[in-house]
């Protein structure tokens, strides 16, 4: 198991074990249309809160942490520490190949390698709130990153050159999250809890394709097949809303 710290521009590495709770995984039932039911498979709990979640083709998934660590659960269910950042929010975390992006709130975007187990690349983001939320993704070989601050999508090549800035009214200076549309690769969906609104943005354009203001505070997000769209808020109880990807209904 291993432990990177970051020392910009520097990491250290170090191997130990780690026992965490309070991760949540489960499935979706759901043979045609929209999933109806959820089922709890396991339950880990963690030292701080789970903010972020992203996922492996081998199906290692890598959770980001509110006190600056992120965790590997690989397939069998083994949890290790993988990694600890300088500051304490993960606001995002995302997987492209064999490389692994994680956005900290106080310094900006780290390119871990994967399969070397080692930083390949550092680079800065204007945005150094920290606001929790999930608010990195990858698409057509593009890096988005949501700037709370500056209210816009900022686009990043995937090797930290800015590409250009998207500006968003809508985004709010607070709990953000972003996924990826499962119809379009182009349309960035954002989860907004200080406005209390999910919509949906062209990258393209800039226009606002649609948005939806049924659910109150919404947090997590995620897409589900090829058109529809999860969203999670913060309850004692876990519960989903399902959205319509194109339409927001």
């Amino acid at each position: 198991m291993h432990v990177l710290h970051f020392v910009d521009p520097s990491i250290q590495i170090e191997r130990r074990l780690v026992s965490v709770d309070n991760i949540v995984i489960g499935g979706l039932q759901t043979p045609k249309g929209p999933p109806t039911t959820l089922q709890l498979f396991r339950e880990v709990k963690l030292v701080g809160d789970c903010i972020g979640v992203a996922a492996t083709n081998g199906d290692d998934i890598y959770v980001g942490s509110s006190n600056g660590e992120i965790l590997r659960i690989d397939k069998q269910g083994c949890i290790e520490l993988f990694l600890t950042t300088p500051s304490s929010n993960i606001v995002g975390l995302t997987i492209h190949g064999s490389i692994l992006y994680t956005l900290n709130s106080k310094y900006g975007i780290y390119q871990i390698d994967l399969e070397t187990m080692k930083q390949s690349l550092f680079f800065s983001h204007a945005d150094k709130s920290a606001y929790r939320g999930s608010r990195m993704l990858v698409t057509q070989n593009q890096l988005v990153v949501a700037d709370v601050t500056d209210h816009r999508l900022t686009l990043y090549s995937l090797t930290g050159q800015l590409i250009r800035h998207v500006a968003c009214p809508l985004i709010s200076t607070y709990w953000v999250s972003l996924c990826l549309s499962p119809s379009n690769p182009d349309v960035i969906i954002v989860s907004d809890w200080k406005s209390s609104r999910v919509f949906a943005v062209n990258l393209s354009t800039g226009t606002v394709v649609w948005a939806n203001s049924d659910i109150r505070e919404p947090a997590g997000i995620a897409s589900f097949g090829s058109k529809f769209l999860m969203v999670s808020k913060r309850l004692t109880t876990t519960r989903l809303w399902v959205l319509n990807a194109d339409t927001g209904v």
